[in-house]
């Protein structure tokens, strides 16, 4: 069951309430990632050692079975991005309305959590429009505690990654587009 916010009586007032999830026989979207510009220092390192680009995703083509594909956690996914990549702390996987998706083990399960990034990532999107840009590519937030490091997934979910000040910023980039098309994809 899934929680969704209603307008219930047209007062304004919002609350919860209970509903089934909606089976979908729609095949996972395809997500586009356009990688963020890289930082001075990383530009000069990039200068000096380039990455090759990153593949686009293979297209599937549909199927005709009638059991479900493997089962997307991303949960784990989080989990193995703390796991795998040094000095990331915690990451967090919310939709763009508001509610938590997936988180890692190590962050708390706190209800405003996915609410802040759904409103981070709609002002950053204000501010890339006031800037004269079209596309947010990046949010980084550089505090006295470290980064926080916040992407666009599709059109429907934010990730942020919560990280120290000096964690190589190209790897958790290269993760975290490597497993787009799962996190977008991911179920609430």
């Amino acid at each position: 069951m899934e929680q969704v916010k209603a307008f219930a009586d047209g007062s304004g007032s919002l609350t919860t309430r209970d509903v089934p999830p909606v089976p979908s026989t729609r095949s996972v979207p395809s997500v586009t990632w356009t990688a963020p510009p890289l930082a001075p220092q990383a530009t000069r390192l990039a200068a000096t050692s380039p990455l090759p680009p990153i593949p686009a995703a293979p297209a599937q083509a549909p199927t005709q079975a009638t059991e479900p594909g493997p089962t997307v956690d991303p949960n784990a996914i989080l989990d193995e991005l703390v796991a795998g990549v040094a000095g990331v702390r915690s990451a967090i996987l919310a939709s763009v309305d508001g509610f938590g998706v997936a988180r890692s083990t190590s962050i708390s399960d706190e209800p405003s959590h996915p609410a802040m990034l759904a409103a981070a990532i709609g002002l950053a999107r204000q501010l890339v429009a006031m800037g004269g840009g079209e596309q947010l590519r990046q949010l980084v937030v550089d505090h006295d505690g470290g980064l926080m490091l916040v992407w666009p997934i599709g059109d429907q979910r934010v990730l942020a990654v919560l990280s120290v000040a000096t964690v190589e910023q190209r790897q958790v980039r290269s993760f975290v587009q490597s497993h787009a098309v799962r996190l977008a994809g991911a179920a609430t």
